[in-house]
């Protein structure tokens, strides 16, 4: 047998039909791989952020607003004393104002039940305290008009070491604040938020785009055909769509990463600012010294501070309709790219 004929007699190992099932299955292939890496990331990175907005987030703001409230709750109690206001009045009503918001805001924090088990433990242990500092300025406040003034002071210096004091109320709330906010810090810096899952996604489109030029390319030349519609018509469809769930990951980052990073800040300094002021006019008073009038803690100012936090993690959940979008697109893609593809192969059994 000569050489040509032994040639002839080897079948072709890569063959038209074969080499279109091959580039048909890598087109699904990819489409499918592709949908399911960018639904993970979606899914991910709203349940993130859904954590912080529905979970983290507040649960801070109420243990940061509750540490304002009973810092303030001091400040109103020695003002009334030293005024003399306590004869009258007791504690005043700034001071049962401040303890209202205190116990709505822990009650808040329970409702969320955002530190587990432990946390659980920490809160009753915490309110447990409140009902006892509660009781001291009552106890103060009858001894103070029975004319026991110094034993009136005295109960009420028992009642600010427990809110100021090491391990005391104060510091208990502020443990709750720093476990809720490392757990904002811990979803933030969670995988889910990484862009490098975000930039493998839109990976997977480019190399699902690059099987599709090269099967438009390879089949212009194999069947003298220049153009396959359904294939370039994937094409288009699967730009736009790596356009949209790119533009729609940043969006998503930039938004956690700006409530991360600036909103919970900013209402903290708010925070912070009330805490001192109430904590600072508490000390003059006890030590006998004036203080101005006018309270630690603002309601409004707080609300005010806590808005921009809460907009910029709504705005972090806005997916743009990509999680409508994304599966029918996806779908089109791997339709429109399996229908240019079966189409050749039709054309080739003929």
């Amino acid at each position: 047998m000569s050489v040509a004929l032994a040639a002839r007699a080897v079948p072709r190992r890569w063959s038209t039909p074969r080499w279109l099932w091959t580039v048909l299955a890598a087109a699904v292939g990819l489409a499918v791989l592709s949908w399911l890496a960018s639904t993970a990331v979606l899914v991910g990175s709203r349940s993130a952020v859904s954590s912080v907005k529905d979970g983290g987030a507040p649960a801070y703001v109420s243990a940061r607003t509750a540490h304002a409230a009973l810092s303030d709750a001091d400040r109103a109690a020695w003002q009334s004393f030293r005024h003399g206001a306590a004869q009258l009045i007791g504690p005043g009503q700034q001071f049962r104002d401040d303890l209202t918001t205190a116990s709505d805001n822990l009650a808040h924090l329970a409702e969320l039940d955002f530190g587990g088990a432990t946390g659980r433990d920490l809160l009753r242990a915490v309110n447990a305290q409140v009902v006892t500092y509660q009781g001291l300025v009552e106890q103060a406040d009858a001894t103070y008009r029975e004319g026991l003034e110094k034993l009136g002071y005295a109960y009420l210096s028992y009642a600010s070491d427990l809110l100021h004091g090491d391990g005391g109320l104060l510091s208990r709330i502020d443990e709750i604040a720093n476990r809720d906010l490392r757990g904002i810090d811990g979803e933030r810096d969670s995988a889910w938020a990484d862009r490098g899952l975000a930039l493998g996604t839109a990976v997977l489109g480019a190399a699902l785009l690059a099987v599709l030029v090269y099967a438009q390319v390879s089949m212009a030349r194999r069947f003298r055909r220049l153009i396959n519609l359904p294939l370039v018509a994937a094409s288009v469809v699967l730009v736009g769509l790596v356009v949209w769930t790119s533009t729609t990951f940043v969006h998503i980052d930039h938004a956690f990463a700006d409530a991360s990073n600036a909103g919970v800040p900013a209402f903290d300094r708010t925070m912070r600012s009330q805490i001192h002021g109430a904590d600072a006019g508490a000390g003059e008073l006890r030590a006998g010294r004036n203080a101005p009038q006018a309270g630690g803690l603002d309601v409004a100012a707080a609300d005010k501070a806590q808005r921009p936090l809460e907009a910029k993690l709504a705005d972090a959940t806005d997916t743009r309709g990509l999680n409508a979008g994304l599966p029918l697109l996806s779908l089109a893609v791997a339709g429109l790219a399996g229908l240019g593809l079966w189409i050749r192969l039709r054309e080739y059994r003929r």
